[in-house]
């Protein structure tokens, strides 16, 4: 059996460390990682194809990786301690149990698993719409210790959830866009307007993205600079920074709302977007 050690949050080094990514983020990768961190889940589960889609090689024991969070950030590093390929049809209520999501049968855990399996995300990642798995479907089963867990500071998820939506697939997605606003969120962008939550929801696909965080962005897109946050308190960040784009130089103004843990509960991300103000700043 996997499972944390101790209770101490380290600051062991994540860098080139591959990421674990578990499910989508948004509610259901908030709650996969909730149980990765008390310990409750010590096993995954991955389709095979997803490897072959993306050519990556296949997991091995002693592999450590680091957890991602929702915002991107890493939260954990866990180790592998088992690794098996097998098809659907054989997997057993041990590995279902210790997925740490409360199945108690193994159709139960098919059945949850099969709601994501032939879900429109994971059908688009895979590139076939009609996608099904079946008995003989094989599947890379991962068994693993938590190895350290990492402190993640507000202003570090506030200023990732700002590029997250600066991001054109998430702006792209009224879902993923939203997850991040807060239900009370204003915005007075740079032409002086302002914008409702449901009015920016409406408007995000056709705005320009930041295809670029830093450097040169590509043409059309946004390029993000001198991004600063502040601490106002153990529930608000306040970030600053510029933008240059299509629509000219600006300078921006965040205030993100750190969720109760009632509303996280109930799925919402822990830190979401409450007001936004963007001020034209010219060539100077």
């Amino acid at each position: 059996m996997g499972g944390l050690v101790g209770n101490d949050v380290t600051d062991e080094p994540v860098d080139g460390l591959p990421p674990q990514l578990l499910g989508f983020p948004g509610p259901l990768r908030d709650r996969l990682v909730a149980v990765v961190l008390s310990g409750a889940k010590t096993t995954t589960t991955g389709l095979l194809a997803e490897y072959e889609a993306e050519r990556e090689p296949l997991p091995e024991v002693g592999r450590r990786s680091a957890v991602l969070d929702s915002y991107g950030l890493p939260v954990a590093v866990i180790e592998l301690t088992g690794v098996r390929v097998l098809p659907l049809g054989a997997v057993d209520l041990e590995h279902a149990r210790d997925e740490g999501e409360g199945y108690e049968t193994v159709a139960a855990w098919r059945a949850g698993h099969e709601e994501f399996w032939h879900g429109p995300e994971l059908r688009a990642a895979l590139g076939d719409p009609d996608f099904t798995v079946d008995d003989t479907t094989m599947l890379v089963t991962e068994r693993f210790r938590v190895a350290a867990r990492r402190a993640v500071a507000g202003a570090d998820r506030a200023v990732a959830g700002e590029l997250r939506l600066l991001d054109p697939a998430v702006r792209r997605s009224r879902e993923a866009a939203g997850w991040l606003l807060h239900p009370e969120f204003s915005e007075v962008g740079a032409s002086g307007r302002r914008w409702s939550r449901a009015e920016l929801l409406d408007a995000l696909p056709g705005m320009a993205g930041a295809e670029a965080v830093t450097g040169t962005a590509a043409e059309g897109a946004v390029r993000v600079a001198g991004m600063a946050a502040v601490e106002l308190g153990p529930e608000l960040v306040h970030l600053t920074y510029e933008t240059t784009g299509p629509g000219g130089r600006a300078r921006r103004s965040s205030l993100w709302r750190r969720s109760t843990p009632a509303e996280t509960a109930a799925g919402a991300a822990e830190w979401r977007l409450y007001y936004h103000q963007g001020t034209p700043a010219g060539d100077g």
